[in-house]
């Protein structure tokens, strides 16, 4: 009989499985916590706030414009122009901005989301089905770039636009503050190979009769959005804000920065979007437009406003102009996340999509942007056409219509290299002394509405006073808006590799515009691709005897027909 040990254990029977179990568990736990930590990393906090008040519409007279009042604020439109007046705290300025403009806010956050979207790759195996969560891992810092202000501006914007039935999220409307400064061009637009989402002109033009004052002339467009920029209608903004210098600016729905504008001092604002190697969707730093806006709000200087823009910052690189109305001067700063350069005695008339410092024009993605977009030749056209003073404002209005080549020459309605290419989002004229401001009517062929922002920013007189109308063109060009929605089109069936559906929407396209250059490009394209010589050669041929308006298209075209 065995002894009996007292306290002894009997040997237990392996049970592999329990440690295995301990195992998953513990991985489970982690994964779970990882989750959570996640989750909260790429969370934007909404600040709170409630929106109160109804709609309601008032006319000053019989046959005058009917005018919408939402507690403090209003939207009346002239012609295809709508005319917003905010005033109140962040939080109030956006909700009535979200509650009058409701029904155009969701178009624009749909045209921006593919340049949100297309920051991250799918590519991989798991790469379609982790898009959502690479692309909020990549963004997650974007609201720290923003002040509180800011926040509660878009927070106040999807409230109100909600109250009028509009569903947009606020992780949507904080992200589109910042697709000028980091997102992509969507492929449909045909700006993906220049890497340009947005471009811009600003034209300094010197008066005849005041030699001290200036007219700037004025183009911003987001032809690389989704839509190519059509749901972008231009917005005219009277912005008192509690503590804040009063402002106008000119945008577009949905947008709580500053790309156009100016403030009661007189100190004008402009931006024009650049593309440098050091710009990051990971950065936490402030958005331009926004940056531009609190200029507007704080600056009373030129100094104070350079310093500001100095000191802060940036999600992106711009060349950003800004006037003084009450001396005639100006200066220009060169923007990028990790510099700043201010030129306080300017050579150039004329400022586009380059930055032209030699600190930062060497940058390789600049280089490369001087090199292949036409744009450039804008810059060039415009400073020649404001090498003398100008002799009214209508001469300004006829630079930015203006549709010749730097070599003097007629180009076809359309052209990417001319001033007025058609794409623009809005164009404007300022006279920052005289704060009087003009903006194009998108359905008024060509007319430029004048406004008085003396009495709208400043109290000035009993009544807005403004100037005269500037007179549309005596022969506008033919629409173009219809024409690059066909070959918007016509990119997404080639995506889809229907070579038949492309090749019929670029014949849409040029039978609403025969000479389109952009339409005979990507026919060329198309007929090449499909085998059709012959025909890519003919239409190659026509687009380059009309004055090619793509440099990388052109080595294409000539490749071809050399063959």
């Amino acid at each position: 009989m065995p002894d009996l040990v007292i306290g002894g254990r009997r040997s237990a029977f392996p049970r592999p499985w329990r440690a295995g179990g301990i195992a998953l568990g513990l991985v489970a736990v982690a994964i779970l916590v990882a989750w959570f930590i996640y989750r909260r990393s790429v969370a934007y906090d909404e600040p709170s706030g409630e929106v109160h008040g109804a709609i309601t519409e008032a006319q000053a007279a019989p046959g005058a414009p009917v005018t919408l009042a939402y507690n403090s604020a209003s939207l009346e439109w002239a012609g295809g122009i709508a005319v917003l007046r905010l005033a109140g705290d962040a939080h109030a300025i956006g909700a009535a901005h979200g509650r009058l403009l409701a029904p155009l806010v969701p178009p624009v956050v749909r045209a921006m989301r593919p340049s949100i979207e297309g920051t991250v790759e799918d590519s991989g195996w798991l790469g379609g089905l982790t898009h959502k969560m690479r692309l909020a891992w990549q963004w997650r810092f974007i609201d720290d770039g923003l002040s509180d202000a800011d926040r509660r501006w878009i927070a106040g914007m999807t409230r109100g636009a909600a109250a009028s039935g509009a569903d947009v999220g606020y992780d949507d409307l904080l992200r589109d503050q910042a697709v000028v400064d980091v997102g992509v061009p969507a492929r449909p637009s045909g700006e993906l190979e220049e890497h340009r989402l947005a471009h811009s002109l600003t034209v300094i033009g010197t008066q005849q009769q005041a030699p001290a004052r200036v007219w700037i002339g004025r183009t911003f467009s987001l032809s690389g959005l989704d839509d190519g920029g059509d749901s972008a209608v231009p917005i005219v903004e009277i912005v008192k804000a509690d503590g804040k210098q009063p402002y106008a600016s000119v945008g577009w729905p949905g947008h709580a920065g500053v790309v156009t504008g100016i403030n009661a001092q007189g100190i004008a604002i402009f931006v024009d979007p650049a593309r440098t190697g050091d710009v990051r969707a990971t950065r936490s730093a402030r958005p331009i437009a926004l940056l531009a806006r609190s200029v507007l709000e704080d600056a009373k200087t030129l100094d104070e406003a350079a310093k500001l823009i100095e000191q802060t910052p940036t999600l992106g690189s711009a060349v950003i102009v800004l006037v003084d109305g009450t001396t005639g001067k100006w200066l220009v700063v060169e923007r990028t996340p990790g510099k700043a350069i201010a030129e306080k005695t300017p050579k150039q008339s004329a400022f586009g999509d380059v930055l032209t410092t030699n600190a930062l024009a060497q940058d390789p993605e600049n280089d490369r942007a001087r090199r292949m977009l036409a744009s450039v030749q804008r810059v060039d056209r415009a400073m020649r056409l404001v090498k003398q003073p100008l002799p009214d404002v209508a001469a300004m209005a006829a630079v930015l219509r203006d549709r010749h080549g730097t070599d003097d020459a007629d180009r076809p309605a359309g052209h990417r290299a001319v001033i007025g290419d058609g794409r623009s989002s809005h164009v404007a004229i300022l006279d920052p002394a005289s704060m009087e401001l003009w903006v194009e009517d998108p359905k008024g062929a060509g007319r430029m509405r004048a406004f008085d922002l003396r009495h709208e920013l400043r109290g000035e007189g009993d009544r807005s006073a403004p100037p005269a109308d500037i007179a549309p063109e005596a022969e506008p060009p033919p629409s173009l808006r219809a024409a690059r929605a066909e070959l918007r089109d016509a990119r997404r069936a080639l995506d889809r590799g229907d070579q038949v559906a492309a090749s019929e929407a670029c014949a849409r396209a040029r039978a609403l515009v025969p000479t389109l250059p952009e339409a005979l490009e990507l026919d060329a394209q198309i007929a090449q691709s499909r085998g059709d010589t012959a025909r890519a050669r003919a239409l190659y041929q026509a687009w380059l005897d009309s004055g090619p308006d793509d440099p990388q298209g052109e080595e294409r075209a000539r490749a071809a027909l050399a063959h």
